[in-house]
């Protein structure tokens, strides 16, 4: 090869080395440094990209550090429910729509829940909730958590949600009969599922850590919309005060499936899950309870009871 074969490569370089060096090559848009700048100081990019869909975070289940973070919160909101100072606004949005009720004012039915009848449903269910031990299950997967614990009556079940930059309660139930549910399994979505029927078979099956009326509304925030209207539909006198069910109507048939048990087992079945509850005398009687994800990140409520 000649070194003429190398003079029109050397030209081309040449050139574009003058261009990167020369001024109107290289020159930014009017107002970018400026942007940059800003960038730099407040965490801002310019322009972004909106999502219009951010979903919830839903990742594999971590142990939780009660000290700390969602763990801390779970614990003060514990700790304030049986102090019988927690709040409305500690409730999820769908959590606090399901217990505070019923709605009387055209202010509430505005936004579709009291805030009066929530505290109060709070400082019901904190007058029971008294000498809490060690939680015997504190997980977290992204911005769900799910706790489980032993007070002086019984058993305690609470979900944690983000949900507006803090996290809210989105389940609260207790159980004064002995409930052992599935052993953890393997991913997020098996340790929500077991959680949810575990707790909705325990509350069901509650004698009396909570009153029938309380218990009514705990169930009913597990249960899918569909299932409360199907169980228990609502007269007019209901919906006239937010209820999307007759919770008389649920609290009987509750009381059928619960009513007098001794203990309740939760195992899975298939695509669902078994629930065996153990009456007065030894008598056993099964359903299988089938879910369907929830609005809420980490949700899954009840949407068939079927006895087996």
């Amino acid at each position: 090869m000649t070194t003429r074969s190398f003079r029109p490569l050397a030209a081309l370089a040449l050139a574009a080395g003058l261009c990167l060096a020369l001024p109107a090559c290289n020159k930014k848009k009017p107002g970018t440094d400026r942007a940059e700048q800003k960038d730099k100081k407040d965490g801002t990019t310019p322009n972004p990209v909106a999502n219009t869909n951010p979903a919830p975070e839903v990742k594999a289940p971590e142990r939780v550090d009660t000290k700390a973070g969602v763990g801390k919160d779970a614990v003060d909101f514990l700790t304030a429910v049986g102090a019988g100072t927690a709040k409305a606004g500690q409730l999820s949005s769908g959590f606090v729509k399901l217990v505070g009720l019923p709605v009387e004012f055209e202010s509430d039915k505005a936004k579709g829940f009291s805030g009066d009848a929530a505290e109060a449903w709070l400082r019901r269910v904190g007058s029971k909730l008294t000498g809490m031990g060690p939680m015997s299950e504190s997980s977290q997967a992204g911005d769900v958590a799910v706790f489980r614990g032993n007070f002086t009556g019984g058993a305690y079940f609470l979900r944690m949600v983000r949900e507006g930059g803090a996290w809210r309660a989105d389940w609260l139930s207790l159980s004064s009969v002995p409930a052992t549910g599935p052993a953890a399994a393997g991913g997020a979505d098996p340790l929500l599922q077991a959680f949810a029927a575990t707790a909705v078979a325990a509350a069901m099956c509650d004698r009396d850590a909570l009153s029938p009326e309380q218990r009514t509304a705990t169930v009913a925030a597990g249960l899918t919309p569909a299932l409360r209207a199907s169980l228990a539909p609502p007269f007019d006198g209901d919906k006239a005060h937010g209820f999307d069910h007759s919770p008389a109507q649920l609290g009987l048939k509750l009381s059928a499936i619960g009513g007098g048990a001794e203990a309740v087992s939760v195992t899975p079945a298939g695509d669902g899950f078994k629930v065996e509850v153990t009456k007065a005398g030894g008598a056993k009687a099964a359903y299988l309870l089938k879910l369907a994800k929830g609005p809420t990140a980490g949700q899954w409520l009840v949407e068939s009871i079927t006895p087996q």
